[in-house]
């Protein structure tokens, strides 16, 4: 083999080797990509509907701003909401496009990976069950060194839209101790009934559900960027989650001694008590006295919410006059205790 011919032979295997060893980084820097998911419409949210806009394979996102499209006659822009550390500019919507922006502040790295973005909230108020499409139109990333991409993901989710439903039709309340309190609530709009024209009234919450339930009837407004501090907060519910951190950020809840939120589990009644007196704006009476039966079986952490509650009207015992401080709360429960604390702050 001549010299030349090796000489091209080698420049051949060189430019193959270096091919072989580009192309495989090329192919793992993948684009960046995004989906939409809708929250389960559950009873404690009313008619609302949560949509979470998740990016995957990001890589040193500092800040972002999200365009979202959505029939605007069919469901009406609540409130966009991130759970991640900075800062956050919603805008009004206009034309049925929603503009959300969300920065890291200071030297702090960027996001990378697959990370929930944004949480974004519709009531419905169309007045037929119908469906319809909300569609992410335009992201656009900023990196720490601010450079900056703009993508059109195009990405679309479908939203089953619940007509808007006349509190009188629910086929359980009839008779129940608390129906005329639960059509007034379902008329506030912080709850609503289920699919079948059920509200399930002796149905138990979980602690997630009963914040929601108050954020809304509070209509709590987050400010700025939000954190969520548990150390659970894996297992706090998307569609919770804002609600969660809006209630935390005001003063609302605390959390457990060792550090975790519990949101699936079943609130109590005390632990109820606890949270609704952290919300009264009047002057607690200070020397009120729990005067029910089961008194001694009230924990001391609650019994003084339970005597001030009690005080005012917003809680009042069972068969006895017993207040069950451990049994765990009912919807119909919880609304009733949010509408007598509601009056009570007028």
């Amino acid at each position: 083999m001549g010299k030349r011919l090796k000489y091209r032979v080698g420049m051949m295997l060189l430019a193959a080797w270096l091919a072989f060893s580009i192309l495989p980084a090329y192919a793992m820097a993948k684009d960046a990509s995004f989906s939409l998911s809708v929250s389960n419409q559950t009873s404690m949210k009313g008619n609302q509907v949560v949509v979470t806009v998740t990016g995957s394979d990001l890589a040193d996102v500092y800040g972002f701003e999200i365009n979202l499209k959505y029939d605007k006659d069919k469901l009406l822009y609540k409130k966009s909401a991130s759970l991640l550390q900075g800062f956050s500019v919603p805008i009004a919507p206009e034309d049925g496009v929603v503009v959300f922006a969300h920065t890291k502040v200071g030297k702090a790295a960027g996001l990378s990976g697959k990370v929930e973005l944004a949480a974004i909230t519709f009531e419905m108020i169309s007045n037929k069950t119908a469906k319809t499409t909300v569609e992410l139109t335009r992201v656009k990333l900023v990196k720490s060194d601010l450079t900056d991409t703009v993508l059109e993901p195009g990405t679309k989710a479908e939203i089953a839209v619940q007509a808007v439903g006349n509190s009188g039709t629910f086929k359980d309340i009839a008779g129940h101790w608390a129906k005329e309190g639960i059509e007034r609530a379902v008329n506030m709009g912080f709850v609503s009934g289920y699919g079948d024209g059920t509200f399930r009234p002796d149905l138990k919450i979980t602690r997630a559900e009963f914040v929601v339930m108050t954020a809304r009837a509070f209509d709590f407004e987050a400010k700025g960027g939000m954190s969520l501090n548990f150390s659970d907060v894996d297992k706090i519910p998307v569609w919770a989650r804002s609600y969660v951190a809006e209630a935390e950020q005001a003063g609302l809840i605390k959390g457990y001694a060792d550090g975790s939120f519990r949101p699936n589990q079943w609130i109590s009644r005390s632990e109820m008590a606890v949270l609704i007196m952290r919300l009264y704006d009047g002057e607690l009476n200070t020397s009120a006295k729990a005067t029910f039966a089961d008194k001694e079986q009230i924990k001391p952490w609650a019994l003084p919410s339970v005597a001030a509650a009690a005080d005012l009207g917003i809680i009042k015992g069972k068969n006895g006059n017993r207040f069950a401080p451990a049994d765990s709360a009912t919807r119909a429960e919880a609304t009733i205790m949010l509408l007598r604390l509601l009056d009570a702050n007028k």
